[in-house]
């Protein structure tokens, strides 16, 4: 009996051993093409460094004219200068232990383009109790102070010194602890969503002409979808509405808000999260891997998230100005600060 079944044992260890080869191969493709995917998200990785703990900007006083014709005089392209730089991102004490927060810009065009010019930036926070999400849109024509440069509009701390004298600027002007960071470009943002075959949009008379008249498209007033080059025209308006800066600010939380929970409404779980390696090519970060992909999925499938949208600066806590054709707007710097704090931590 044993010499007989001698043949079938060996084929079957044959085949067992077919299997797990199959296997391998397919887990040793998975942690290539993993590692791969990984290494080009963390591309150009800003560094973190210790907090040098000079003065806070915020104790700078309101800029005079002549600081501001300055700020405004200065907003030129750095690297026609040779003063650009790539400002790390100084260590901070979290603030809620149970939140996770991060600053997300989108520069125009593609994402490693350079020069780097912004397009949008936005302040976020997750509270993974509460199962909350939070987003603050920034104007890029705010003021604010920074280290070594001076009052300057955001759109130009960007520019200047990258997305680390950003955040540090943020931490340092609004008490906030960001360490991390997403970016990405216009042109990613639209891949993006033709992936998810166009987004939702509430378009006013003027913003379907605006629309229209940048991309060629024969678009109504009234709900609609956007393809990629229509929604990144969309959010980069702002001029249809006459509020400039702020209106494109909250014009860009309005659609985001629409679009998530379009995603969430109408795709099957299995669908959003397969996305989520269509998402990650299009990144760079910080992150480590497990914590931008646990918090990536809890959001896409928690049944209790709430979204919470806010423009910087608030209402009732800002002036604008204008000198000679250039616009910026000015936020009054301490109760700005503590309506953020209570936008993304809660606190009161």
């Amino acid at each position: 009996m044993e010499t007989q079944n001698t043949p079938k044992k060996k084929r079957g260890l044959k085949i067992a051993l077919i299997v797990l080869a199959v296997v391998a191969i397919l887990v040793l493709i998975a942690v290539i093409y993993g590692a791969s995917l990984w290494s080009s998200i963390r591309q150009n990785l800003i560094p973190t460094v210790k907090n040098p703990n000079r003065e806070s900007v915020a104790n700078l006083a309101t800029p005079s004219a002549e600081l501001f014709d300055e700020a405004l005089r200065t907003d030129i392209d750095y690297y026609e200068t040779g003063e650009i730089q790539e400002v790390p991102i100084y260590e901070q004490t979290k603030i809620d232990k149970y939140t996770i927060t991060l600053a997300i810009v989108v520069q125009q065009g593609q994402i490693d383009s350079e020069p780097r010019q912004t397009d949008m930036i936005f302040l976020v926070s997750y509270n993974q109790l509460q199962q909350k999400l939070s987003i603050v849109s920034l104007p890029r024509d705010m003021l604010l102070p920074t280290h070594d440069y001076g009052w300057k509009r955001v759109g130009a701390i960007y520019g200047v010194g990258g997305i680390g004298l950003l955040i540090n600027t943020v931490n340092d002007c609004f008490g906030l602890g960001i360490q991390d960071y997403v970016y990405t470009g216009t042109d990613e943002l639209s891949q993006l969503a033709d992936a998810v075959n166009g987004v939702p949009a509430t378009l006013t008379e003027a913003e379907a002409a605006y629309v229209n008249e940048q991309t060629g498209s024969d678009l109504t007033a009234g709900k609609v979808r956007l393809n990629g080059q229509q929604a990144v025209c969309h959010l980069s308006d702002r001029v249809s509405d006459g509020k400039g800066d702020l209106g494109r600010a909250q014009r860009q939380l309005v659609l985001i808000n629409d679009t998530f929970w379009y995603l969430t409404d109408n795709f099957d779980r299995e669908y959003l999260v397969p996305l989520l390696s269509v998402i990650f090519k299009c990144i760079r970060t910080n992150f480590e891997w497990d914590t931008l992909f646990d918090l990536a999925y809890e959001i896409t499938v928690s049944n209790d998230l709430t979204i919470t949208t806010v423009r910087l600066p608030f209402e009732d806590a800002y002036s604008e100005i204008a000198l000679d054709g250039a616009y910026a707007i000015l936020p009054e710097i301490e109760k700005n600060k503590i309506l953020l704090q209570q936008a993304l931590f809660g606190k009161e």
